[in-house]
């Protein structure tokens, strides 16, 4: 399917750049750069530089998704507290109602993700990339909050004192959506709820900490904003919660959870990697196959939603009850 900037979005631009650059600014064009099934994002070239625009699409499934644009301007605002470089952001709306789509307006980093420019970075840059990538982890670290769950107490996931309080909510919102849509069979089902009211371990000496949901070099960009110096940035932070603090290194070398060796031995009687099961191998499958707007998507992803939308097996929602079957 063929990438497109849709008639509605420079009409979008026009009206935000004004209000936040002033009304002597000019829009020139819009640009499509990125996308995936919760956002589309586009460069806004304009008089006074060029920007992004990040505009959430209207439908979200799982309901833990929803809050894409709470989490994109909390996460930053975090981020910059804590020192971790990312984009500034200029404008936002949460309502919808001001231009008729929930959207965040922030500055442009120069360069591309370090995914697709690292092949042709130089050794020297690389060593550093992976230098500012792990101080990066360290100062995520210290972002931490009173509570689990979402960022803001608003969020779906809602705050909880205790993780064995946010994993009940966190997977019961997850069983319910696929109930809504008529994913489980009454057994499966019953399976399910028993695993989202099993009683956890402990969690006191951990605090709950920031993590972006999907941290790794696909979410980073090498470069400056303006006419700073090339440094490490961090984008998308549309799934940001705060959770156990084992899992913000994952992404970082190209390896999924359940290969990391420290996520393992915390999550032992924890069972976020459960979570995490269900959110990205059940729902987040579920979501490609019920997406119809995705033509601002990359190739890539595109190609992974019409695999979906062919794929009638039940094999992942199987694979996860019986998963779910033997902790219980």
């Amino acid at each position: 399917m063929e990438n497109y900037v849709a008639p509605e979005i420079s009409g979008y631009a026009k009206s935000i750049i004004k209000k936040t650059l002033g009304t002597k600014a000019e829009l020139k064009s819009v640009e499509w750069t990125a996308g995936g099934l919760y956002n589309k994002v586009f460069y806004v070239h304009t008089s006074e530089g060029c920007f992004i625009l990040k505009i959430e699409c209207k439908s979200i499934f799982p309901s833990t998704r929803i809050g894409q644009t709470e989490n994109e301007v909390e996460g930053m605002r975090l981020f910059k507290q804590a020192g971790i470089p990312c984009p500034t952001v200029l404008s936002y709306d949460f309502s919808g109602n001001e231009i008729g789509a929930r959207y965040v307006f922030t500055e442009r980093i120069s360069g591309d993700i370090v995914m697709v420019e690292q092949h042709g970075m130089s050794d020297a840059v690389k060593d550093e990339v992976k230098r500012q990538s792990a101080g990066i982890c360290e100062k995520m670290k210290t972002i931490t909050n009173s509570h689990f769950g979402s960022l803001l107490p608003s969020g779906s996931l809602g705050w909880h004192k205790t993780w064995n309080d946010c994993y009940h909510a966190w997977f019961n919102l997850l069983i319910d959506d696929g109930v809504k849509i008529g994913l489980f069979t009454d057994e499966e089902e019953s399976i399910l709820r028993a695993t989202a009211n099993k009683l956890l371990e402990n969690s006191k000496a951990y605090l709950p900490t920031f993590d972006t949901g999907d941290l790794g070099l696909h979410n980073m960009i090498w470069g400056h904003i303006n006419d700073g110096t090339d440094t490490l940035h961090v984008i998308d932070f549309g799934n940001s919660r705060f959770i156990l603090p084992h899992l913000t290194e994952w992404g970082m070398w190209g390896q999924a959870p359940h290969e990391v060796p420290n996520a393992h031995k915390l999550d032992k009687g924890l069972n976020l990697l459960l979570l995490y099961d269900f959110e990205m191998g059940v729902m987040w499958k579920e979501m490609a196959k019920m997406t119809e707007d995705y033509a601002h998507c990359l190739d890539g992803m595109t190609a992974y939603i019409e695999k979906m939308k062919k794929d009638t097996t039940r094999n992942h929602i199987t694979e996860f009850v019986e998963k779910c079957r033997k902790v219980i």
